[in-house]
């Protein structure tokens, strides 16, 4: 690729980036939040994101209900400010700067159009994917990290009980006993929601909902039943506690069965082409000059 098609494939992308930039600064400030709660990648491209928002990701999500709803639970898990409509906007906006970006790239690269366009269109598939595969891993991180902290909390309450709390005191006492992190976070919105008027079985309820783990959803299904039946919920809550120890670990031991095989592609990759060089180049050039070198060469 000659100077000059360079010099025009780099003032394109820096008009391009112009562009995004100025319709993000025609959104009104109020639209724009710079809550911990907007993940990073939709506070940083949100002016782009926001263009589509509210046409195309609108009728996308009507359009495809099955995967609308998946999307807002990984949303509901992940805890985080935005709608179904924003994610099907970014798909849409990366689709395009992903592929505006691929193809300018390619430009610099001497491969045919064909090469280039197929290159651009790869980048904008992954640009498509991204979005949705974020949130998901965003929503994983959060619930690995609640079922990371449940048991130890459990343990907590029920020692708290045991003490003579009741169980919104030991809810309570819990939150002022470490630093906060996710499963604290839900159960001050608990102990809100039961300030404000609601039954503590209802507030739990709310609880699993937002939360929408199955492994916790037992928990507040027993400990629902225990209030709502007289039963002693301590005794429950100590059952809870090691079961939830069980799952935490089947989940590690899970994890550690994976990594075999995610560790397939990077070997395939990067480990064995260069373990193959090492071993196989030594051997070429030790035979290169032999007669039997020469009577393959023929």
């Amino acid at each position: 690729m000659d100077t000059q098609s360079l010099i025009v494939s780099i003032i394109v992308f820096a008009a391009v980036c112009c562009i995004f930039w100025a319709f993000k600064s025609m959104i009104p400030k109020s639209t724009e939040s710079n809550s911990n709660r907007v993940p990073a990648l939709f506070r940083i491209f949100g002016g782009g994101i926001f263009l589509f928002s509210y046409g195309a990701g609108n009728t996308l999500k009507r359009m495809f209900p099955k995967q609308s709803e998946q999307i807002k639970d990984s949303i509901r898990k992940a805890d985080i400010e935005i709608e179904v409509e924003d994610v099907y906007a970014a798909q849409i906006f990366f689709f395009l700067f992903a592929g505006i970006v691929g193809f300018l790239v390619m430009l610099t690269v001497p491969l045919s159009p064909v090469l280039q366009l197929l290159v651009a269109f790869i980048f904008a598939l992954v640009g498509v994917l991204y979005p949705p595969v974020y949130i998901s891993k965003l929503a994983e991180e959060r619930v690995n990290e609640i079922m990371h902290h449940l048991p130890f909390a459990i343990d907590l309450i029920s020692s708290s009980m045991n003490a003579g709390l009741d169980f919104s005191a030991a809810v309570r006492y819990l939150l002022t006993s470490g630093e906060e992190d996710c499963l604290r976070k839900e159960f001050k919105l608990f102990l809100h929601e039961v300030e404000l008027g609601k039954t503590r079985t209802d507030a739990l309820k709310d609880m699993q909902e937002r939360i929408n783990v199955t492994e916790f959803s037992r928990f507040v299904s027993a400990i629902a039943f225990g209030m709502d039946s007289g039963s002693s919920i301590i005794e429950i809550m100590k059952i809870q506690a090691a079961e939830m120890r069980r799952v935490k670990y089947t989940r590690a031991e899970q994890q550690a069965a994976k990594a075999p095989v995610k560790m397939i592609i990077p070997m395939a990759l990067f480990i064995l082409p260069s373990m193959f060089i090492i071993i196989v180049v030594p051997v070429i050039l030790s035979v290169k000059d032999t007669a039997l070198f020469s009577f393959i060469g023929k």
